[in-house]
């Protein structure tokens, strides 16, 4: 494969392995006998190691230019930013686990790299072989980089060409211009052989020489990848050794680099095995097949597999009559990776290990699985053992301590040959004793009619899960035991193929793929429950003897009375769980509400409900009459009046639909206070008045069944139910039509208290049943063509059926298509007793002189300014006006104590709001500064916006819109 390489190579007569703790230690071209403890050794690199190298803690990592050419296999990648691989570019990532080294990669050909290191250019470049004439120039580390094999391999169609190297004499034989070339001519000269040997300078032509038949033979690399056809592997002649070489100008890091690989050798002795294994498993000579092996490739066209059942995880027999374990898959695997997919493969299954092993014999099956015991063993049973399929150490079986009395006394399976050969060979002296399984071993072990028994290492751990071993432990033994394929003596092509097959899988293969197959090694069954869980079976059993016991005891009466007491329970746990079932269907329901109600936040937002537009409406008309009667002042008043009527409730709604959360939550209370009820009925006379006379309307108002007029009630809640039904009476009734309104005072069951019933119905267009379900469900509506052309949210019922629920009364609704609905509300209301009528409604001047006062108007709206100046100013005050926090705590502090009378504080505003200039100014070292009552007047309406006015500092909230009587009295509460 490593065309690049193989030009410099030379062997070497020394070679520089690295450590070995008991045996040789070859350092430079010396060899030095010694026995050191391994531990020792590695304290003793480690100290040398941490004195040489610098704290890679206190210095950033040192950059080093590697040189690096493309080579297949050895190292792949050699362009900027390609993905980098192979043995060689591994073992730098290796070494820099050691050494802190961060790597810049130098790409190009093999001998410009080569001229860059001489040249000072590049640090370190790969596979180089040692030559005497270049120990000056570059530096050549301790310790070896990798090892390479030199084969020679011939044409198929050459018949008269073998092993022997007489056969070769006047053959041409192909070889890369390397250092293979001397090593070949020294390979003919010693063994006579005169013959043309043709150099070439890559492996491309080659290659080409050699399937076009121009050569007999040709030599490869053990660590080339390319398999060739019609070619077959004859023997290695040679071999060498290369290194990781240093530009000669870095003595140190050739000293970082010889530290390293002493290290590497120390703490992983077969880290260079390992890893040329990864990298060439599929090497030449793996791929060229012998001639024994093409042989019995060309004589067989099928495979007939022997395995042992009750194996797992290496094989064993499934409930359908099919094999499994491990043998299934390797098979397959290994046909395939040597190209004999053609080849028909059957399984045959055996009970014991000797009729196995005898059909071999007989030709009834090609192979065995699996097979061990050893080199001895093998051979007086007539078989081959392939490369180990898997390798494990063996597991002893004891009861109780482990001592040396229980490995002279073990069970053996009688028809498991190699768990008796795994005895003989390492217990020579123990007696043996034969069972008919491995389970029947395990309970002689656990009966004490033997001291152990042994399980194969990749069986023993899963086969002790089973409960019933739970009395036995495992002592891992020092012997592993191979677990190989068997092949009749003389079968040489096939043991070939199948070592090959086993080297391409690699080693590991069979540990892997294990996994699958131990679960069928020990089973949890019920005899398992009851002994895991003996104290509670034992007591669940005497409990039901006694329970018995005590039914058989009993009269007939008690029986009776027990029975109807269980019914009643289960009566009792039907209902809950009904319950609960109706809590989960609640809880789901709500999940559902609340993802619609998301999903309409828009729809409601872009919409202006019906419950705004009727007092808004209102508002409009009576405006455009006051100005149309301009000069009736009796008549503007009146509509003022009105119009201070629905923007109050108007101003009202806005907050209830600010505030729907409340209402959905029920954080929304209702306020009790006294209440007119023929105020009340007026003041929603008026609100809708405007579109009653729009649609031409007959409304009629019936409260002579009302007794008692004076109610405690929450005023704005029972406007704001009363209002949205009539409001959708008066929407949905068309023109010329009628609408009744009814209040009826009923009875009530506790004293002080009555009942009134609200009865509202028109003649409209009426619901449909399905609607008239749901018509209380937040943002439904009807979807008949009717009702189409009709604005609204759907969130007018919702909110009047909440409120209902909250004052504790009921709301029902019957309709019709095309006769109308009627809709009733029973409400219970406290009967008031000290009730002033008189002070209701009273309008004028207001009674409150601010003769003298100064105010401070912290207020940013310029149109607020205006508002608030004339409301104060008609009051007697004198108003200076500051535009923002931040200017009103200026005039506080420009001014003297006493200057202002009042602050009345915006909330919202820019530079600084309204709650950070109250505690400024109250945070003032002027006491009478720092005490001047301040009152927040505000858009942000709710109580905890109140709350935070106080919390701030101030003394008092007021709300916009401005009540101008509201603020009158405030004012005058503070100020005096």
């Amino acid at each position: 494969m490593n065309n690049l390489r193989g030009r410099d190579k030379k062997d070497r007569k020394t070679g520089r392995s690295g450590i070995l703790c008991t045996g040789l230690f070859r350092y430079g071209r010396t060899t030095v006998s010694f026995a050191i403890p391994a531990v020792l050794v590695i304290i003793a690199l480690s100290v040398l190691w941490i004195s040489s190298v610098p704290s890679r803690a206190e210095e950033e990592p040192e950059t080093v230019r590697v040189g690096y050419y493309e080579n297949e296999v050895f190292q792949e990648g050699a362009s900027e930013g390609a993905v980098k691989t192979g043995y060689a570019y591994e073992y730098y990532r290796k070494l820099s686990e050691y050494t802190g080294w961060k790597y810049e990669y130098v790409y190009g050909g093999f001998g410009d790299l080569y001229q860059m290191l001489l040249d000072g250019e590049i640090d370190l470049l790969a596979g180089l072989a040692w030559r005497e004439e270049r120990a000056g120039i570059i530096g050549y580390p301790d310790a070896i980089m990798g090892s390479e094999s030199y084969y020679l391999v011939k044409h198929d169609s050459r018949t008269g060409i073998t092993a022997d190297p007489s056969t070769m004499k006047g053959k041409k034989i192909g070889v890369l211009d390397s250092a293979m070339v001397g090593v070949l001519e020294q390979y003919l000269e010693d063994h006579y052989v005169k013959a043309d040997v043709i150099t070439y300078q890559d492996h491309e032509e080659l290659f080409s020489a050699f399937d076009s038949g121009e050569l007999d033979l040709f030599v490869a690399e053990s660590d080339g990848a390319h398999g060739r056809e019609h070619a077959e592997v004859l023997c290695a002649f040679g071999a060498s050794e290369y290194y990781l070489c240093v530009n000669k100008k870095r003595p140190d890091l050739l000293k970082e680099l010889n530290t390293a690989q002493t290290l590497l050798a120390a703490e992983e002795p077969n880290y260079l095995s390992s890893l040329g294994e990864k990298y060439y498993s599929l090497s030449v000579s793996a791929q060229a097949f012998s001639e024994a092996e093409r042989e019995w490739m060309s004589t067989h066209d099928r495979l007939c597999v022997g395995y042992l059942n009750h194996f797992l995880p290496y094989s064993d027999t499934d409930e359908s009559g099919n094999p499994t374990g491990i043998v299934t898959d390797i098979i397959p695997g290994i046909m395939d990776a040597l190209g004999m997919t053609d080849k028909k493969v059957s399984f045959r299954s055996y009970e014991s290990y000797d009729d196995m092993i005898g059909d071999m014999g007989k030709g009834i099956i090609d192979l065995a699985f699996p097979v061990g015991g050893g080199l001895y063993y093998s051979e007086e049973n007539g078989i081959y053992q392939s490369n180990p399929v898997a390798s494990a150490p063996t597991e002893i079986v004891y009861k109780g301590t482990y001592s040396e009395e229980c490995v002279k006394h073990f069970a053996v399976n009688e028809n498991n040959r190699m768990q008796y050969y795994y005895v003989q060979t390492n217990y020579p002296d123990a007696k043996i004793s034969f069972y008919s399984s491995a389970e029947d071993c395990l309970k002689a072990v656990i009966n004490g009619e033997v001291g152990s028994t042994t399980l194969d290492g990749l069986r023993a751990s899963d086969m002790m899960k089973n409960g019933k071993y739970r009395s036995l432990s495992l002592y891992q033994s020092t012997e592993s035991d191979d677990r190989c394929f068997g092949v009749k003596i003389g079968n040489e092509g096939l043991l070939k193929l199948l070592n090959r097959g086993i080297n391409i899988l690699g080693s590991d293969y069979a540990q892997n793929i294990s996994y699958k197959y131990v679960s069928g090694l020990y089973s949890y069954n019920l005899w398992d429950v009851i002994r895991d869980n003996f104290g509670i079976f034992a007591a669940i059993f005497l409990g039901v003897v006694l329970l018995i016991i005590f039914f058989l005891l009993r009269d007939s009466l008690r029986n009776k009375r027990e029975a109807k007491e269980k019914e009643e329970a289960r009566l009792r746990l039907e209902e809950s769980n009904k319950e609960l079932a109706k809590s989960k269907e609640a809880l789901s329901e709500a999940l559902i509400t609340a993802e619609q109600a998301s999903r309409a936040k828009t729809t409601f937002l872009n919409n202006v409900s019906h419950d705004i537009r009727t007092p808004m409406n209102a508002i409009m008309g009576f405006t455009a009459l006051a100005n149309a009667h301009i000069d009736n002042q009796e008549e503007v008043r009146d509509y003022l009046d009105k119009i201070t009527v629905s923007g109050q409730y108007l101003l009202a709604l806005i907050n209830d639909v600010l505030d729907m959360s409340r209402i959905e939550s029920g954080k929304v209370t209702i306020d009790a206070v006294d209440a007119h009820l023929p105020d009340i009925i007026r003041n929603l006379q008026t609100i809708v008045e405007s579109n009653i006379s729009d649609k031409k309307l007959e409304f009629i108002v019936d409260t002579k069944d009302v007794v008692h007029e004076d109610i405690v009630t929450d005023k704005l809640r029972l406007n704001q139910v009363l209002l949205n039904i009539l409001s959708n009476a008066i929407k949905f009734t068309p023109e010329g039509g009628t609408i009744n309104f009814r209040v009826i005072e009923k009875d009530s069951d506790r004293e002080g208290w009555t009942n009134m019933e609200f009865r509202i119905k028109d003649n409209g267009i009426g619901m449909s049943p399905e609607f008239r379900d749901m018509i209380f469900e937040a943002f439904s509506r009807e979807k008949s063509s009717t009702v189409s052309g009709i604005q609204g949210t759907g969130l007018g019922m919702s909110i009047t059926k909440n409120i209902v629920d909250m004052m504790g009364g009921e709301i029902t609704v019957s309709s019709e298509e095309g006769k109308g609905s009627e809709f009733v509300v029973l409400l219970p209301c406290r009967i008031s007793e000290g009730f002033d009528e008189a002070g209701e409604g009273k309008k004028g001047a207001s009674p409150f002189s601010f003769e003298g006062k100064r105010v401070l108007l912290a207020e940013d709206n310029e149109m607020n300014q205006m508002i608030a100046s004339a409301i104060l100013n008609e009051a007697g005050f004198t108003v200076e006006i500051a535009c923002d926090g931040a200017e009103a705590v200026e005039k506080i502090k420009e001014n003297p104590a006493g200057y202002f009378d009042v602050v009345l504080m915006d909330i919202q505003m820019p530079n600084m709001d309204g709650y950070e200039a109250a505690r400024t100014i109250r945070a003032m070292k002027d006491s009478d500064k720092s005490g001047i009552p301040i009152i927040a007047v505000t858009a942000n309406a709710f109580k905890e916006d109140r709350e935070n006015a106080l919390e701030s500092g101030m003394n008092g909230h007021l709300a916009k819109p401005y009540d101008v009587e509201v603020i009158m009295k405030t004012l005058h509460q503070i100020l005096s």
